[in-house]
């Protein structure tokens, strides 16, 4: 039986790797809801009552960038370990981005067309004041600029590469998705049908960044904005069962209510619908698939090698 690797304190690498993760975990949200708190002060007590909803979009972001640096700091201080090793090499970046932008859009698009509007029967208003509606969309495109990476910093960075190191892609991949999911439990209309699909996104951004990006976050980080940026500011829909104001979205979408909540989301959102889980399912297909082909290709390169040996 092979022996455990001890840590730096003598304790077994395993125990030392869940308690990096618990740790990075309690110290993201600490941050991340004094941050909160302080921007909710701000919002409240200086920031004009029509401005405050497109306050909100960029405080969050201002509160999520609080905790990504947390867990940056957290990486290279308590881990040891250079920044890049998280995903982030200087490798064509925002070519990486784009990319993950548009797999972002076409999956969305699915979502809101397909399910929404030919499926779910959902009613569309535009919002009437143009302005609002141009300065939420540029204010909450700022704000899920940051957001979106800082979730996937603590967990398709910090905790898939900290899992991954020890036990393997698949545990890490699993491990990181259900704890992705756990994490929005504590939000409005969570249920089965919105864990199933958040584990799914976890599962599907990680495996895109291992398989399909090269192993770098640019890409998920652009996935994971436009998503969260389409469903609820453009669209007006609940992102992760957080409402939209239609003040602050350009068009609103109303569901068809009387049907079944896997068609509509159940007041959680796109992300509790039967077409996300489609696009979901596309996008992991996708990444398994380019990793069977990474296979097959070294297993021909090392048959080429060895005929040629011969």
């Amino acid at each position: 039986m092979a022996r455990r690797s001890p840590g730096r304190l003598g304790l077994p690498l395993e125990l030392i790797i869940v308690a990096r993760i618990i740790g990075a975990s309690l110290i993201y949200l600490a941050v991340l809801s004094i941050a909160q708190l302080v921007t909710l002060g701000l919002s409240l007590t200086v920031v004009p009552d029509p401005a405050r909803g497109t306050f909100g979009l960029v405080g969050l972001g201002i509160a999520e960038g609080a905790a990504l640096i947390a867990i940056l700091l957290a990486w290279r201080l308590v881990d040891r370990r250079p920044i890049r090793a998280l995903g982030l090499y200087r490798d064509r970046p925002f070519r990486r981005w784009l990319t993950g932008a548009a797999v972002g859009c076409l999956m969305m698009g699915f979502v809101i067309l397909v399910g929404f509007t030919l499926v779910d029967g959902a009613s569309w208003s535009v919002n009437s004041d143009a302005l609002r509606a141009t300065v939420a969309l540029v204010g909450g495109f700022v704000g899920y600029l940051i957001q979106g990476p800082s979730e996937e910093i603590l967990f398709r960075g910090y905790m898939l590469e900290n899992i991954r190191g020890r036990w393997g892609v698949r545990t890490a991949v699993i491990v990181s998705s259900v704890l992705f999911a756990l994490f929005h439990a504590p939000n409005p209309a969570f249920g089965v049908m919105p864990f199933i699909n958040l584990v799914l996104f976890g599962a599907a951004t990680a495996l895109y960044k291992v398989y399909l990006d090269g192993n770098q976050l640019w890409g998920v980080f652009a996935i994971h904005t436009v998503w969260n940026w389409l469903q609820q500011v453009v669209f007006g829909l609940p992102n992760s069962g957080i409402a939209a104001v239609p003040q602050d979205a350009l068009f609103t979408i109303t569901p068809n209510t009387a049907l079944p909540d896997p068609f509509w989301g159940g007041g959680f959102g796109p992300e509790g619908t039967l077409a996300a889980s489609l696009v979901l399912l596309a996008l992991v297909a996708a990444s398994l698939r380019q990793r069977r082909r990474a296979g097959l290709d070294k297993t021909t390169r090392r048959a080429a090698m060895a005929a040629g040996a011969g």
